[in-house]
C-alpha cells in the first residue's frame, strides 16, 4: 500500500509540476527501491521494441525511447529492473514489484490490471499482438499518461522509430530541443487552425464574386483572363511575362488532410499577391496553381523576379512541405509577339513548369526551342492511343537472382514502345504522357496481359520456377474495377498465379487509398504476391508497410548505392533486418558494382536485382538466357 501511494504521489506532483523538473530520465536498475520511480518490467530478447543491451547494461529499443520521451514531457522517471537476459515479467508482475510490464505479447502476463495494444506483427503464420500492461500498484493517473502516449503514437511512428534502432544502438542521444520543436509545432497547428476558421468564416462571402478564388480570396481564372484582355494591349505586351506557378497537391493529399493544401495556398496567394505591382495582376487558376502577369523590360530581371518570389513561397514554415521536399516551381513566358490570346500564353507557361516538374528545376523559361519539343511530346500523346491499340509496346524483363547473385529466381517486366516512326522509345518518354492523358490504366493491363502469357510461355521451360513481377501505378489501383479487369486478362491463361507478382510503383499518387488498399488485398485473395517499388525514396514510405499487405521492398537504387559508406551500410542492413521482423523479402535493385552486390548479401538481402547481374532485354530473346542459372 504504502508502494502504491508513493506512486500516486510522484505521478500527481511530476504532472503538477513537470515543466520545472529537468532531470526526468529512464533508467536500468538492479532492484526495486522504495525511490520516487515508476517500475518497468521488460523484455531481454524482443530487438528492436525492446532489449537489454549486455555492453551497456541498460534497456535500449523502441518502447524505451517512448518512455524517455513521455519523461521528458511529464517528469516521471522510469527504471527498468534488470535481470539479465532472462525475461522476469511474470514473476515481477505477480510479486506487484512493478506498475508497468513492458513489450509482452497479449495474455502471456497474468496478474495485469490492464492491456493496452501497440502493434500487431507477423510472426510465421501467427498474428501477435504486442501490449503494454499495467499492474494492481498503478496509479489511474500512470495509466492514464501512459496509455494517451503510447495510442497517440501512429504506427508510422512506431515503424520509423524500428529502422532507426535497427541502424543505431545510441537512443539515448534523444535530442531534448526536439521537446521545443514539437510545442513551437503545436503553436503554429494552433495559429493555422486559426486561420482556417477565419477563412471558411469569408468563403460563404467570397462565393458571391464570381472573379474571386474562395480558397485564397485571389482572382480566379476567369479574373485573370478578364484583366489579361482588357489591360495588356499590343503595345505593351513585349514588356510583360506570364508565370505558372504550382505545387505539388496529390503528394501532399498523400500525407495530410486538405486543409493543410488550402493553407499552403493561401500563404503562396497571400505571398504572390505581394510581390505583384500597380501594373501585375494574379489568380489562383486551379488547385495549386497560380497564374502571375507581372512587367519588367527584359529577362534577366524578370529571372529575378521569379526567383525572390520562389525563395518566399518556399520559405514557408509547413511541416509536410519540409519533411517531404515539396516544392513550388514555376513556368515562365514572355509575350514577345502582340495579340496572343490568354488561353496561348497560359499554356505555353504551363509547358515551362511542367518542364521544371520533370527535370527538377526551379523554373523554366519556356523559349522557341522549348515549345517545339513540348509540341513533338504532344504529338507523340496523340500517337499513344494508336500505339496501344495497335500492340507496339514490347514486353522487355530483367533477372532478379537469389541474395548471393548466383541463381536467377525470378524477373520484372518491362515495357518499350517500338514505334514504326520513332524506334524504340524508353518509359521516361511516354510513361508520364500516359499519366497525364489517363491512359495509364491500358498500359497497366496491357502488360499484365504479357505478363500472363509469358507465365503461361514459361511453364515447359528451364524458366518455368521463375516468378515474374508485373508493375501497377497507384492511379490504376485505385480503379474501383480494377479486380474485375484483371480477372478477365488472368482467366485467359494457363499458369501459376503464385508466381505472378503485383509491383506498386511510385510514379503517381492514387485518388482513393482505400481503394487501392482494397484492390491489393483483392490481389493477395487471388493468390498474387504484392511488392512495393522503390522503398526508401520517391512516394514509397515506411507507412505503406502497414497500409498494405506487402510481401516484398525494392530498396531504392540510391540506397544501395549509399551502402558505399559506413552509414549507408548501417541503413541498408536497418530496412532489412526492419523488413524481415515484419515477415517481408527485402531485395536490393540497381545493384551496378562488385562492391554493391556485396555489401546487399552482407545485409542479408533475400534477391538482388541490376545490370551487375543481367541487363534488361527483351522477353522474347535467346540471348538473354545465356550464362544465366535459373531456380
Amino acid at each position: 500500500m504504502k508502494r502504491k501511494l508513493t506512486a500516486i504521489i510522484t505521478v500527481a506532483v511530476m504532472l503538477l509540476f513537470g515543466t520545472l523538473t529537468a532531470d526526468a530520465a529512464v533508467y536500468t536498475v538492479d532492484a526495486p527501491t522504495n525511490g520516487n520511480t515508476i517500475y518497468i518490467a521488460g523484455d531481454p530478447d524482443m530487438y528492436p521494441i525492446e532489449y537489454y543491451d549486455t555492453e551497456d547494461k541498460e534497456y535500449k529499443g523502441i518502447l524505451p525511447e517512448l518512455y524517455k520521451k513521455l519523461s521528458d514531457d511529464s517528469g516521471i522517471d522510469f527504471s527498468y529492473i534488470n535481470s539479465g537476459t532472462s525475461n522476469e515479467q511474470y514473476r515481477l508482475a505477480k510479486n506487484k514489484q512493478v506498475e508497468i510490464v513492458s513489450a509482452h505479447a497479449k495474455g502471456d502476463v497474468d496478474d495485469l490490471a490492464k492491456e493496452v495494444h501497440i502493434l500487431t506483427y507477423q510472426k510465421g503464420e501467427q498474428e501477435i499482438e504486442l501490449c503494454v500492461g499495467f499492474t494492481a500498484i498503478a496509479s489511474d493517473d500512470l495509466v492514464k499518461t501512459v496509455t494517451t502516449s503510447l495510442q497517440s503514437t501512429s504506427s508510422e511512428q512506431i515503424l520509423r522509430l524500428s529502422v532507426e534502432t535497427a541502424v543505431t544502438n545510441s537512443p539515448n542521444d534523444f535530442p531534448v530541443w526536439l521537446v521545443f520543436v514539437a510545442i513551437g509545432l503545436l503553436i503554429l497547428c494552433i495559429i493555422l487552425i486559426l486561420i482556417v476558421i477565419k477563412r471558411r468564416k469569408k468563403e460563404k462571402q467570397a462565393t458571391e464574386n464570381r472573379l474571386i478564388d474562395p480558397i485564397t480570396g485571389i482572382g480566379n481564372s476567369l479574373y485573370f483572363e478578364q484583366w489579361y484582355n482588357n489591360f495588356i494591349s499590343p503595345a505593351s505586351s513585349p514588356l510583360y511575362y506570364i508565370a505558372y506557378i504550382g505545387i505539388d497537391v496529390q503528394r501532399i493529399l498523400q500525407y495530410a488532410d486538405p486543409t493543410v493544401s488550402e493553407e499552403i495556398q493561401i500563404y503562396a496567394a497571400s505571398q504572390i499577391a505581394a510581390q505583384a505591382r500597380e501594373t501585375d495582376f494574379c489568380a489562383r487558376v486551379s488547385d495549386g496553381r497560380f497564374a502571375l502577369a507581372f512587367e519588367t523590360p527584359v529577362e534577366e530581371q524578370a529571372k529575378e523576379f521569379i526567383e525572390q518570389l520562389l525563395t518566399r513561397l518556399n520559405h514557408f514554415n509547413n511541416d509536410v512541405m519540409l519533411k517531404y521536399h515539396i516544392h513550388f516551381q514555376a513556368g515562365v513566358f514572355h509575350l514577345d509577339q502582340p495579340n496572343i490570346s490568354c488561353e496561348k500564353a497560359l499554356f505555353n507557361a504551363r509547358q515551362g513548369f511542367y518542364h521544371a516538374r520533370e527535370t527538377g528545376e526551379p523554373y523554366v523559361f519556356a523559349d522557341a526551342k522549348l515549345l517545339r519539343h513540348e509540341e513533338y511530346v504532344n504529338g507523340l500523346k496523340k500517337k499513344l492511343r494508336d500505339a496501344l491499340d495497335k500492340k507496339e509496346f514490347r514486353l522487355y524483363v530483367q533477372y532478379i537472382f537469389d541474395g548471393k547473385g548466383k541463381t536467377a529466381c525470378g524477373a520484372e517486366a518491362l515495357s518499350r514502345w517500338d514505334s514504326p516512326e520513332d524506334g524504340v522509345i524508353t518509359p521516361s518518354d511516354y510513361i508520364y504522357m500516359l499519366e497525364t492523358a489517363e491512359m495509364i490504366d491500358e498500359l497497366d493491363f496491357y502488360i499484365l496481359g504479357e505478363c500472363c502469357r509469358t507465365l503461361e510461355e514459361w511453364k515447359d521451360t528451364p524458366k518455368k520456377n521463375l516468378w515474374l513481377s508485373c508493375n501497377m501505378t497507384r492511379i490504376t489501383l485505385s480503379d474501383e474495377n480494377f479486380i474485375e479487369r484483371m480477372k478477365d486478362i488472368v482467366r485467359q491463361y494457363d499458369f501459376d498465379i503464385g508466381k505472378l507478382v503485383i509491383e506498386i510503383t511510385e510514379d503517381a499518387f492514387a485518388e482513393s487509398k482505400q481503394q487501392v488498399s482494397d484492390n491489393i488485398t483483392a490481389c493477395k485473395e487471388l493468390g498474387c504476391r504484392i511488392a512495393l517499388d522503390d522503398f526508401g525514396c520517391g512516394y514509397s514510405s515506411v507507412k505503406d508497410l502497414n497500409d498494405y499487405p506487402i510481401d516484398i521492398i525494392k530498396i531504392d537504387r540510391e540506397l544501395v548505392s549509399d551502402s558505399r559508406t559506413e552509414k549507408g551500410r548501417r541503413l541498408l542492413t536497418g530496412i532489412i533486418r526492419l523488413s524481415h521482423f515484419l515477415g517481408i523479402k527485402a531485395l536490393c535493385e540497381g545493384v551496378e558494382t562488385d562492391e554493391e552486390l556485396a555489401a546487399s548479401s552482407q545485409a542479408d538481402c533475400d534477391y538482388i536485382q541490376g545490370y551487375l547481374l543481367a541487363r534488361t532485354n527483351p522477353a522474347d530473346e535467346p540471348s538473354v538466357e545465356r550464362g544465366i542459372t535459373f531456380v
